[in-house]
C-alpha cells in the first residue's frame, strides 16, 4: 500500500506524461506536497483521474489472469510462462507473482486518499460544490468498490481499510476482513455512488469511461448475484434498461433453408458479415460503443497490457481451440449451413490460435502491430445487464413453486434471447425450451454457457463458474460446475489432481494463495488455509 501521498501524487504525475486519454486530463504539477495539493475543485479532479489512470496501469492484467486462467478457455502459447502454466495445471503457489495483488490496493488507497481529502477543499475553494464534491465521492467509492469486489471473488478474505494511507507513521499492517463484511460495505457505498454519480458526462467516450451512475448499479446488481440477493439484482437490472441508454449493436440477419436429399429440414439464420465486423470494430477496436456501460480505454500513447502475453510474435497463451469450437460455441446442426455461426466465435474470440479479439483489428483485417493495442478493457455492458438479469429470474424460479416458477422462467429466457439473437447464436436442444415446462436446472446451466460465449477472454469466466459451484453453500450438486471446468482444462496426468481440489469440503482450493511477500511483510496476515502449508 502506498505510504506517502507525495509520492503517490508524483506517480500520477508521471502516469500521465506517458498516456493520454479524453479523460486523462490532468495538469503535471512536479514537486508538490499534501498540503500545497489539495487547495482546488482541478486538484479534485486530478486525484480522482489519478484513481483511473493507476487502475488502467496496475490492474487490468490481473483482471484478466484471475478470471481466465483458472478457467477453460485457455492454453499455454508458443513460449511457456511457468508462472500461467503452473496455474494450468492447478499448481497455484504464494510464490507466483500472479497472485500478487499491490495493483488493486494501490488503487484503493488512491480513492481513499480522495474520500480523505477531497471534502476540506469544500472550505477553501468556494467555487467547488457540494454536487461536485459528492459526485467525485461517487466516483471514487465506486471504483474503490470495483477493486475490492475482485479482490473478494479471488481471495475471499483480505485485509479492508477505508482510511487513506498518507504518512509514514501509519500501520500498514491489517489483518483479514471477511469477505461477507467487505460486501456489506460495498452495498452501502454503491447505494451512496447510485444516487449521487452523474448520469452522463459532456462526450460519449468520458461517460463510458469514467462512472456513471449506471455504472454503480451494474457493478452493485453483480455484487448481488455473488451475494444471492436475486430480486435486488433484478431490480437493478430492470433500472439500468428502463434508462433506455444502451442497446446491442444490431446485426442484419437472413434465414436460409437446410435439408436432405431435397427436403428441407429446418431454416437457420446468418448474420450480415458486415454487421458482424461493425460490431466487433465498435466493441473492441474503437471502443465505446452504445453497449458499453463502464470500461478502461486504451491509446497508442498508453496501450494495453495484451502484446506481451496475446501477440502473435509472443503469444504466451492461445485460445484453447478443441473447447472453443465445439463446446463453448457448439457447431451449427447441418453442416450445409457452417455459415450460420454465432459472431462472438470465429472471427472474434478466436482466430489462427490466436485471442482475437485483443489481437484483430476487424474480424478478417491484420493483426495489431504493438504500439496498437488499444483495445478497451470492458467492465460492464449491455448483454451483462441482460444475462445478470437472466441468471436472477432463472434463480428466483428456482426458489418458488412450479406454477410460479414458470413465469420467471420465461422471462428468464426472454432477457436471454436478447443477446442471442443480437449475436446470431447458434440453436441446439439445450436452447429448445417447451413453454411452461422449463426445468430450471438445464436453464441455470444454458445461461452460464450464454456468459461464456458472451464474455469470452474478457475475466468473467473462472467467476461466473465459482458463483454457480459456490451457489446454497455447493448445494445440489453444484461442486459439478468446477468438475467440469476442470475436465475442459486440465492435462491427463493433472486432472485427478485438479478435481480432488476442487471437490476439497473445506473449498479453500477455490480461491488464490496470498502472495508469498505479504505474508512476510505482514505478520497480521495469515495464508489461505489450502496454502499454508
Amino acid at each position: 500500500m502506498t505510504k506517502n501521498l507525495k509520492y503517490l501524487i508524483l506517480a500520477i504525475f508521471a502516469l500521465q506524461l506517458s498516456a493520454c486519454s479524453d479523460w486523462l486530463t490532468l495538469e503535471p504539477e512536479d514537486g508538490v506536497t499534501r498540503e500545497e495539493f489539495w487547495q482546488t475543485k482541478e486538484h479534485v479532479n486530478s486525484a480522482v483521474v489519478g484513481c483511473y489512470i493507476s487502475m488502467q496501469a496496475f490492474t487490468v492484467d490481473r483482471m484478466f489472469a484471475w478470471g481466465e486462467f483458472r478457467a477453460d478457455m485457455l492454453e499455454n502459447g508458443a513460449v511457456i510462462d511457468n508462472s500461467i502454466n503452473n496455474i494450468f495445471d492447478g499448481e497455484i503457489s504464494p510464490e507466483n507473482p500472479i497472485v500478487n495483488w499491490s495493483g488493486f490496493y494501490n488503487v484503493i488507497n488512491n480513492c481513499n486518499t480522495v474520500l480523505k481529502f477531497a471534502p476540506d477543499v469544500r472550505k477553501i475553494d468556494g467555487t467547488f460544490t457540494e454536487k461536485q464534491l459528492k459526485e467525485y465521492e461517487a466516483e471514487a467509492l465506486t471504483i474503490r468498490a470495483m477493486m475490492y469486489f475482485y479482490l473478494v471473488r479471488a481471495f475471499r478474505d483480505v485485509p479492508m481499510t477505508l482510511d487513506a494511507y498518507y504518512s509514514d507513521d501509519q500501520d500498514l499492517y491489517l489483518p483479514k476482513t471477511s469477505g461477507e463484511v467487505i460486501l456489506d460495505t460495498l452495498v452501502h457505498d454503491l447505494r451512496i455512488a447510485i444516487a449521487n454519480a452523474p448520469l452522463s458526462y459532456s462526450g460519449n467516450d468520458k461517460t463510458k469511461s469514467r462512472v456513471t451512475s449506471w455504472a454503480a448499479r451494474a457493478l452493485l446488481a453483480d455484487i448481488f448475484l455473488w451475494q444471492e440477493r436475486y430480486a435486488e439484482a433484478n431490480t437493478l437490472c430492470d433500472e439500468v434498461i428502463g434508462s433506455n441508454r444502451y442497446s446491442l449493436i444490431p446485426v442484419e440477419k437472413f434465414p436460409i433453408e437446410v435439408g436432405e436429399g431435397g427436403i428441407i429440414i429446418d431454416t437457420v439464420t446468418v448474420a450480415n458479415e458486415s454487421d458482424a465486423d461493425k460490431m466487433f470494430v465498435q466493441s473492441y477496436v474503437n471502443g465505446a460503443s452504445v453497449e458499453s456501460i463502464f470500461e478502461i480505454p486504451f491509446t497508442t500513447d498508453f496501450t494495453n497490457p495484451f502484446y506481451s502475453l496475446l501477440g502473435p510474435s509472443i503469444n504466451r497463451v492461445r485460445p484453447k481451440i478443441d473447447i472453443m469450437d465445439g463446446t463453448i460455441f457448439p457447431e451449427p446442426a447441418y453442416t450445409s449451413a457452417a455459415e450460420a455461426t454465432d459472431i462472438r466465435g470465429l472471427g472474434c474470440s478466436f482466430r489462427a490460435n490466436l485471442v482475437w479479439k485483443y489481437v484483430g483489428t476487424g474480424r478478417t483485417g491484420d493483426p495489431r502491430t504493438a504500439t496498437n493495442y488499444t483495445t478497451p478493457w470492458i467492465m460492464y455492458k449491455y448483454s451483462d445487464i441482460l444475462l445478470i438479469k437472466a441468471e436472477a429470474l432463472n434463480q428466483i424460479g428456482l426458489q418458488t413453486s412450479n406454477e410460479s416458477a414458470q413465469n420467471y422462467y420465461k422471462a428468464a429466457i426472454t432477457a436471454m434471447n436478447k443477446v442471442r439473437e443480437a449475436r446470431n447464436a447458434v440453436n441446439t436442444a439445450d436452447y429448445k425450451f417447451v413453454e411452461n415446462d422449463v426445468e430450471g436446472k438445464m436453464l441455470e446451466k444454458a445461461i452460464l454457457q450464454e456468459r461464456a460465449r458472451e464474455f469470452a477472454y474478457e475475466g468473467k469466466r473462472w467467476f461466473d463458474v465459482l458463483r454457480h459451484a459456490k451457489r446454497n453453500d455447493y448445494g445440489d450438486n453444484n461442486i459439478q460446475y468446477l468438475i467440469t471446468l476442470a475436465i475442459n482444462s486440465a492435462t491427463p496426468e493433472k486432472l485427478g489432481s485438479l478435481m480432488a481440489k476442487y471437490r476439497d469440503p473445506r473449498h479453500n482450493s477455490h480461491y488464490w494463495p496470498i502472495y508469498i511477500h505479504e505474508i512476510e511483510t505482514n505478520k497480521n496476515l495469515t495464508q489461505n488455509e489450502f496454502y499454508a502449508k
